[in-house]
Formats: C-alpha cells, structure tokens, sequence
C-alpha cells in the first residue's frame, strides 16, 4: 500500500493547471474579486485540491509572480541590455514580447494590477532581472544619436515600444470585434504580423524624425 505522503505527492501537472486558471480568474475579476472557488472551478479541480497546493490566493498570486515574471524580466533585460544595434533590440522585443503575451495572455491585466497594488515589489523584481535603466537609457540615447536622433528621450521610444505591442493584446475583447468583426483566425494573424509591423513603424518614425530634424 503507498504511504500517505506519496498519495499526496504535488503533481507538476496539476500545479500548472492551477497556475493557468488562477492567471485567467484573475485578469477577468482582479485579485480582490477573486475567490478560490472561481479559480477551483475554473481549473476543474476541487477547493480541497487547490487547497493542498496553494493555501490561499495571495500564495498563489505570489506563485504567478515566480513562474512567469521571474522568469520573463531577465529575459526582457538581456534585450535591452547586450551589444546588438537598436533596431535589432527593438525586433527582439517585439518577438519576444508578443509570443509572450500569446502564451499568457493574462499577462498584461495581471501587471497593471501589480503596478497599482503594489509597484515597489514590480521594480524591485525588474531590477532582479538584470535591468539598469539608466545604463540602458544612456546607452539607447547614443544609438539614437548615430541615427541622427539627438532632440528624443530614449524614455519616449520605450513607452511608445511597450505601448504598441501591448494594446492589441488588452484591447483585443473591443479591437478584435471593432476591426476584425470579431474573427478570432484573423486576429492571431494580425498580432503574428505585429512583429514585423512594429519594428519596421518605428524604424520609419525615426527616419523621418532625422529627415525632419535637419
């Protein structure tokens, strides 16, 4: 007969499960209007199940911080961070980002809570991940320089970068029924095309500001 603590070992499986649903309940009702019982019916799994694998919904907010964010920031740092040309940072991010947010969706609501709720922990964990702004913002602005771009806050192209590719994905309930008469296939090829899109915009933009600057 298997012993009580190997009837009750974690299941990986299952853990993932959880951390998936959680991740949608979330995004849909926000932490405080998420209960348990959602996040146990959304992942098809009992309360006492949840229970055993995360004691509460604060452990399991935490627990989507360490699986996804933990993970996601270094990666995002390196992009900014390393020796390629700007363009080449700027299609980097744009890739790496929208598969991201295909992935996990939940993603972008599940940070803008955090930003409100608690911005310090998001900095902090930013930082973590191997991110000096600084050094990246006075790297960037001698990239720009070299493309003719001396009058722009590199503080401008991130904001405009981060806003471009996340929107389609937070207006996606509103964008897709608006421009695509809500059609799903044609959506997820539209976001697809947003990583050549973006870049090539932005690249463009920059053309034409050092034409105009001179």
């Amino acid at each position: 007969m298997e012993s009580n603590s190997s009837q009750h070992q974690k299941e990986p499986d299952t853990e993932k499960k959880i951390l998936t649903a959680a991740g949608k309940v979330f995004m849909i009702k926000g932490k405080a209007g998420t209960s348990m019982q959602d996040i146990a019916d959304e992942a098809g799994i009992n309360r006492t199940l949840l229970h055993y694998y995360f004691r509460n919904k604060d452990k399991l907010f935490d627990a989507i911080f360490d699986d996804v964010l933990k993970k996601i920031f270094p990666i995002v740092a390196k992009v900014f961070m390393d020796k390629n040309p700007l363009f080449e940072k700027i299609e980097s991010f744009c890739i790496l980002y929208i598969d991201m947010l295909k992935d996990k969706p939940f993603l972008p609501f599940f940070l803008f809570q955090e930003i409100y709720i608690n911005p310090k922990r998001l900095v902090g964990m930013i930082k973590e991940g191997g991110l000096d702004t600084f050094v990246g913002r006075e790297s960037m602005k001698k990239e720009l320089h070299q493309h003719g771009v001396d009058d722009m806050d590199p503080r401008h192209l991130i904001a405009n970068l981060i806003g471009m590719v996340i929107f389609p994905f937070v207006g996606r309930p509103m964008f897709q029924k608006l421009a695509f008469n809500d059609d799903q296939e044609a959506y997820e090829i539209f976001l697809e095309q947003r990583k050549k899109e973006v870049p090539e915009f932005i690249k463009c933009a920059l053309k034409g500001r050092n034409i105009s600057s001179t």
